[in-house]
């Protein structure tokens, strides 16, 4: 686009021409993160595939999830569909993988970079051995730039679910180690970088609430890591007495009024001076059902209510969109997020729709963060190709409407 600009100096009129572009000054530098999991790639008969991801509406791809065994070596969860998504498509008549049909070949090429996820709510319970010994720090960074140059990675994200916390082997000292695991990974990034001469990102995905933040040095790995993203989900679910929200961008009118996406940015850019153009706030493509509930607030017997019982961590997005019917929709105006109620199935669930993920992007736009992380990317994705959710966020960092985006 070319601008005409007049301006008046000591009686001269000079004619400015300013060249710029929607995306440099409507969402400059907002960072749109979808994790994808390794294990969706089989589902759904290979529906969302490193072919039919929603590249255009991505800045980032969080490939989920390799983890550390107890001597700093990272291995793959899953050969079959790491092969698959890493390697590309096999070539059954010459043998080998086709050239440019790998998750990471298709990403550069519409300009996406793609990081490495390593760890998880599942896979975090070496993390505390791995970080307490020097050579098995080394070992792990050593792993990571090998990954980075036999896959083409663009960096790494660190998904240690807890530093600190017991249930996963966490220890007093992982306050410590963790600094020390991450700062020794930057080291390894910088060095292959002097060689190659491209930068490489390192992430952590990080808790969004005091009570684990405790267990880190927040300010010391703010100064390591390129971009912190804070996981803003999961605050309330059926381990709860009462019904509540999964992810409240403010604080709900009952439960602990620190567990919300509002609070947790400013316990990190407030109270723990990050600055916000380091931080991306998670949204979630999934929400929270809870047994024999029909009420926010209220009693219940627990999580992967009906018809999503066979969702134990929670109904994603599109299979919530297939039950709509049997639901009604209310608005919860001081959380800013909806909820859904169903006598039929004697359930309530909490998530996040297009309303309520507008209202999350217009606060990641006007509070200056980064961008925002998506868990997961493949929550939104219909049968005929579109993603309703992106679609928002994309529309509200860039300012298109959705019909430009649909397919």
């Amino acid at each position: 686009m070319v601008k005409l600009v007049t301006k008046n100096v000591k009686g001269l009129t000079f004619l400015l021409i300013c060249f710029y572009s929607v995306s440099s000054i409507i969402g400059q530098n907002k960072e749109i993160i979808g994790y994808y999991p390794s294990w969706r790639w089989s589902t759904r008969d290979n529906l969302v595939n490193q072919k039919t991801l929603p590249y255009d509406k991505l800045t980032i791809i969080n490939y989920a999830f390799f983890y550390p065994l107890t001597d700093g070596k990272i291995v793959g969860m899953d050969t079959i569909s790491h092969d698959n998504i890493l390697k590309g498509e096999y070539d059954h008549i010459f043998g080998g993988y086709k050239p440019n049909t790998s998750l990471i070949d298709i990403a550069h090429s519409k300009g996406v970079k793609v990081l490495l996820a390593v760890g998880g709510w599942e896979d975090s319970d070496n993390f505390p051995e791995v970080a307490a010994h020097k050579g098995k720090r080394a070992n792990f960074a050593h792993w990571c730039v090998k990954y980075i140059k036999e896959y083409g990675f663009d960096g790494m994200d660190i998904d240690w679910e807890y530093p600190g916390y017991e249930p996963h082997q966490g220890t007093p000292q992982d306050k410590q180690n963790f600094t020390l695991l991450l700062q020794t990974v930057r080291d390894s990034l910088d060095t292959y970088s002097s060689k190659t001469g491209k930068n490489y990102l390192l992430t952590a995905a990080l808790p969004a609430g005091k009570s684990h933040t405790v267990n880190i040095e927040v300010e010391n790995i703010a100064d390591i890591l390129d971009q912190l993203n804070i996981m803003t989900y999961d605050f309330f679910g059926a381990w709860d007495t009462l019904s509540n929200h999964n992810s409240p961008l403010y604080a709900p009118r009952q439960g602990d009024s620190t567990l919300n996406v509002d609070a947790a940015f400013n316990l990190y850019n407030k109270t723990y001076g990050v600055p916000a153009n380091k931080i991306n706030l998670g949204v979630a493509f999934y929400g929270k059902s809870f047994k024999n509930c029909t009420k926010l607030h209220a009693a219940h017997s627990g999580g992967a209510a009906l018809p999503f019982s066979e969702e134990e961590e929670g109904p994603v997005y599109y299979n919530i969109l297939k039950y709509m019917d049997d639901f009604t929709r209310y608005w919860d105006d001081q959380a800013k997020v909806p909820y859904l109620i169903s006598s039929k199935w004697n359930t309530f669930v909490s998530y996040d729709d297009e309303e309520s993920i507008g209202y999350k992007a217009r606060y990641i736009w006007d509070n200056d963060a980064c961008g925002l992380i998506i868990w997961e990317i493949t929550g939104d994705y219909l049968e005929n190709g579109e993603t309703p959710l992106l679609n928002v966020i994309y529309s509200k960092f860039y300012g298109l409407k959705d019909q430009d985006l649909k397919k």
